[in-house]
């Protein structure tokens, strides 16, 4: 399904659906869908998998561009507020690389995409869709098949050797536009709305983004629990992996460096900035990240001094690992009535009283939010 005619001095991978390799649904957010690289044998683990495009292994096994080595494959989905693969990738080249260095971000390479290639990745989706293997707010959504271009991402998942989690950070730092009384961040005012007005955010505990880079301990162990509880592919072992991941949180400089970014892209506000600016745009983007941790699990260490990647050495000599970057970075654009839904969202949690946490109540009587540092700061 998935072919690689250029050799590998070539600038693209190229991906058709007549190929020596399989992708499979792994998957899916509102702007895209992941899949897993398969060869013929089965998912790409071994080194021989991989050589210049028209060998084969050892045992006449068509190998891979070795420059899909560890990636996953993400595809456009057909919506009116998706950018253009080519766009996305050019925003995330000259505006997102460069804010961050390179071991933080999850790696894209460009690859072409061929008609036949995203027809057969619509058949699967139908095919799971029709299974009931999609979440149920996706549906009916396929990919664009004039789509052009795809990208092969790091694979952040875990593995028989690594724990995984990832998680939102959101707004790591308030609107601009907010009442200087806020009881309530950006995302916890919106949180609160969604779980009034809105039944696909039912209420349960969320975490809010400003404890991750609140110099308060207390608050980031609280945090990292909620946050991890609603993580997808965090182990059963909660606990363990929250103390495995709390020095991380406390040391690392990448979380603060995101809300910094956040602040100086954006210092209007939604309210008050050009939607089409590219900085505004950028603010946007990094305000829906994801970040991706990998631990190692083949070692007991002591994770005391860690950087956002570092080896460290056990009692034995030998090393563990914890990795983290982000990605899900698609360039955020006005079009598609985005910028309005962005403006039209602010000014209802400003006037219906979600940031100061009086919703149908006067000022006198405004709530402490559990969940929000700002509420419990403030109480």
């Amino acid at each position: 399904m998935v072919a690689t005619r250029s050799s590998t001095s070539t600038h693209f991978v190229t991906l058709d659906h007549d190929s020596p390799i399989d992708v499979h649904y792994f998957a899916e957010g509102a702007a895209n869908v992941v899949f897993i690289l398969y060869s013929k044998r089965g998912i790409c683990t071994l080194d021989d998998d991989f050589g210049e495009p028209g060998t084969t292994t050892q045992d006449g096994v068509p190998r891979i561009d070795p420059r899909l080595k560890g990636k996953l494959l993400r595809l456009r989905k057909d919506l009116p507020f998706t950018a253009p693969v080519a766009d996305s990738n050019r925003h995330f080249v000259e505006q997102i690389k460069p804010l961050f260095p390179a071991e933080s971000l999850v790696e894209q390479l460009l690859c072409k995409v061929t008609p036949g290639f995203i027809i057969k990745c619509n058949e699967e989706l139908r095919g799971l869709q029709g299974h009931g293997l999609r979440p149920e707010k996706r549906l009916g959504v396929y990919l664009a098949e004039d789509e052009p271009y795809a990208t092969a991402i790091t694979d952040m998942r875990f593995d028989d050797q690594h724990a995984s989690c990832e998680l939102k950070p959101k707004w790591l730092a308030q609107s601009p536009t907010a009442p200087p009384d806020s009881k309530r961040c950006r995302t916890c005012a919106l949180r609160a709305m969604r779980a009034t007005k809105d039944a696909r955010f039912p209420e349960r505990t969320e975490f809010c983004p400003l404890t991750l880079v609140d110099a308060n301990q207390d608050h980031l162990a609280s945090t990292m629990s909620r946050a991890l509880g609603h993580s997808k592919g965090t182990p059963l072992n909660l606990l363990n992996f929250t103390q495995q991941l709390l020095p991380f949180f406390e040391k690392s400089s990448l979380l603060g460096l995101l809300r910094d970014l956040q602040m100086e892209k954006d210092p209007k506000g939604i309210l008050r900035a050009d939607p089409s600016n590219v900085d505004f745009m950028t603010a946007m983007t990094i305000r829906d990240c994801t970040l991706f941790l990998k631990v190692s699990t083949l070692y007991t260490c002591d994770l005391n001094n860690l950087t956002d990647i570092l080896k460290i050495p056990n009692h034995e000599g030998t090393g563990a690992q914890i990795e983290a970057r982000l990605g899900d970075l698609d360039l955020k654009t006005p079009h598609g009535n985005k910028a309005e839904y962005w403006r039209q969202t602010e000014q209802q949690l400003i006037d219906e009283g979600w940031y100061t946490a009086t919703e149908h109540r006067t000022p006198t009587e405004a709530e402490v939010d559990p969940v929000c540092l700002l509420s419990r700061k403030a109480a």
